[in-house]
């Protein structure tokens, strides 16, 4: 009688071989999908940012545009407006933000950020000055819209022959004159962007 030999427990050479084959072939996908899906959420990451930032530099340009004329008040014309080479800071009467009404300054500055020495941070600054006298500040906040940009400049277009008031020439930077237009210009990301209104003074 001759007995049937049992097959030896485990696999054979060529079972492991297609096994391992199957394995590489399954990490290569699972890599290549998370990969995929990394690059898709990067790309809407940036849509997101860049329609937040085109809807942040539409409200900066509105407020510049509704900037309020020193003539129109018995100050020191820097405290109504302040034109510098390292910013422009200017007064709007209305709703800003979630402030329905009342009197605000609104800053748009470079500061400088000990990470990038060679390079500054784009910054919104925002004070309430409704209720105080002088327009002294009452509650302020401030946020970085960029980080480390290069060449940040701010550029006053010409002046209104119809306003001709002048600012106090000082040392501080202060225009000469009010100027017709600001221009913003910077470099973000390897990107450039760029703020710009023209002032129309309101009284």
């Amino acid at each position: 009688m001759t007995r049937v030999r049992r097959a030896s427990p485990g696999f054979s050479l060529l079972e492991m071989l297609v096994g391992l084959t199957l394995l590489a072939l399954i990490s290569v996908a699972v890599t290549q999908s998370v990969r995929t899906g990394l690059r898709l959420w990067q790309a809407a990451e940036a849509n997101d940012s860049e329609g937040e930032w085109q809807q942040t530099g539409w409200m900066l340009e509105r407020w510049m545009s509704r900037a309020l004329s020193p003539r129109s008040f018995d100050l020191d014309s820097r405290v109504i407006f302040e034109a510098r080479a390292d910013g422009v800071r200017f007064l709007v009467d209305g709703q800003v933000g979630r402030k329905p009404a009342g009197y605000s300054r609104i800053g748009l500055v470079a500061k400088s950020n000990p990470v990038c020495p060679n390079q500054s941070d784009f910054v919104v600054t925002w004070e309430d000055v409704s209720f105080a006298s002088h327009f002294a500040p009452g509650a302020s906040d401030e946020r970085v819209l960029f980080e480390c940009v290069d060449g940040l400049v701010f550029d006053y277009g010409p002046v209104s022959p119809a306003e001709g008031s002048p600012f106090p020439n000082d040392s501080s930077g202060a225009s000469a004159e009010l100027p017709r237009t600001v221009r913003i210009r910077f470099t973000a990301g390897g990107k450039t962007r760029s703020l710009s209104a023209s002032l129309l003074y309101a009284r």
